[in-house]
């Protein structure tokens, strides 16, 4: 018998997850810059965390260690999922809030990339991505 209630994009499933991870990869596609642009960014690039919830999401993203070794106390893998649902709530609030791609309302042509703020979505994807490689989940690039 399938359970439906588990293939649901909402609510802290692993379809949500997958989605979740999906939707913020898309991201830094929608931005038109490159993976090796983003890593040479990533070294060289200060994160400004101006916003309270630029912060509140970066703390978050700092905690993975601290789960894992967690996970690997207890054995109990649910820890990891649930740190990876509150990941994904906290990457939405901040993505609610604070701007990354700025498009041009007229022409929809990018107008300005905060590339602070698109380190972040791809830290936040990153984690996100070594969550499921714990899991044994295969992520997916388009949902």
């Amino acid at each position: 018998m399938i359970n439906f209630q588990m293939l649901d994009d909402r609510g802290n499933t692993a379809a949500y997850l997958l989605y979740a991870l999906t939707r913020i990869r898309s991201i830094a596609r929608n931005s038109n810059i490159s993976q090796e642009d983003l890593k040479q960014a990533a070294r060289t690039t200060r994160i400004d965390l101006g916003h309270p919830k630029e912060w509140k999401l970066a703390k978050c993203i700092l905690r993975l260690p601290e789960v894992i070794l967690r996970c690997l106390d207890d054995l109990l893998l649910h820890t990891l999922c649930e740190y990876l649902y509150e990941l994904s709530n906290t990457f939405t609030e901040f993505y609610d809030s604070c701007y990354c791609i700025e498009k041009d309302k007229a022409t929809g042509a990018i107008v300005k990339v905060n590339m602070s703020r698109l380190l972040l979505c791809e830290a936040t994807a990153n984690v996100i991505a070594t969550g499921f490689h714990v899991l044994g989940i295969n992520p997916l690039e388009k949902m």
